[in-house]
């Protein structure tokens, strides 16, 4: 077994045509064949189900050596690139990824300290919704996920929770329930909602919250954008929950009122995950934990 068997495996598995494999590797296609029999040859066991039917289908043994063949392949490809680096004189890049709240509310500031310790540090960063930065991650496109998730447990990922945040009710400053002095869930029926799309999790776990207390809010509308959100919110068209991060500069500048302990139990957990690419995350977790240690408390993640 060698590296460039390895290589034909794993590309195979991913494009599903040796004629691509062979372009993509820069070799010919009977070559591709080749290494392919000599590594099904060598390990003993077959590989794909059927490989007349050129459909390339993982046998459940080739499904569990592709997990290993990937990750050998991702670290030669990252130790190259790296030696890459150091003979080109240039520090490397770095692949982000970040669902949208922490990519608004938790990055900025870190990423402008970063890149201003790592000058030459070409940073990617790609927004989108949390299981696909889940994906990314544990497929290599990504070097980092930071997400914003409640408990996620996955074998291929090693996680660690950055800060415990806490879902809020949001209101305008003149709110009639914002001087109401006790306030029953039920209260909260009176008046219409505005919440994050229902994938969200900060939705999920409003339902959850709406669950426990058996009610239904009176929800108008659900929006795909947090800022929206919170514009409607301040011209008074509806109570919101959202996450406390999302919201505090608005009530530091008096624009929303929220009520913190309101939403008993239900904690937004924004969480690091780390592929094993370790070439830059030291470094960039002790500058996220320089400026989170205002916060609840700091915790770690890592990939397995």
């Amino acid at each position: 077994m060698n590296l460039q068997q390895l290589k034909v495996f794993v590309q195979t598995v991913q494009l599903g045509k040796l004629s691509v494999v062979a372009e993509q590797l820069n070799i010919k296609q009977p070559t591709v064949t080749f290494h392919l029999k000599s590594l099904q040859e060598k390990i003993g066991v077959p590989l794909f189900d059927d490989t007349q039917s050129k459909q390339w289908l993982l046998t459940d043994a080739g499904k569990d050596f592709y997990y290993y063949a990937l990750k050998i392949v991702h670290l030669l490809e990252e130790s190259e690139q790296v030696i890459d680096q150091y003979r080109n004189n240039k520090k490397g890049k770095l692949q982000l990824g970040a669902s949208q709240i922490t990519a608004s509310y938790l990055l900025p500031p870190v990423l402008a300290q970063f890149q201003k310790e790592n000058e030459e540090v070409y940073i990617s960063l790609d927004v989108n919704k949390t299981p696909l930065i889940i994906d990314k991650v544990k497929s290599y496109e990504l070097d980092l996920g930071i997400i914003a998730f409640g408990d996620l447990y996955d074998r291929d990922l090693s996680v660690e929770r950055l800060i415990e945040d806490e879902l809020v009710l949001v209101m305008h400053p003149e709110h009639p329930l914002g001087n109401q002095e006790i306030m029953a869930p039920e209260d909260l029926t009176n008046y219409p909602f505005l919440l994050l799309e229902r994938q969200s999790v900060s939705h999920l776990l409003a339902d959850k919250w709406m669950y426990a207390n058996k009610i239904e809010l009176n929800v108008k509308m659900e929006i795909g954008s947090i800022e929206t959100i919170k514009a409607a919110v301040e011209i008074d068209s509806g109570l919101a929950i959202l996450p406390k991060i999302t919201v505090e500069k608005e009530q530091d500048e008096g624009r929303l009122k929220i009520i913190v302990a309101f939403l008993k139990n239900s904690t937004y957990v924004p969480a690091s995950l780390l592929i094993d690419t370790y070439y830059w995350f030291e470094h960039f977790l002790k500058i996220i934990n320089k400026f989170l240690k205002h916060r609840i408390h700091v915790l770690f993640i890592t990939i397995n």
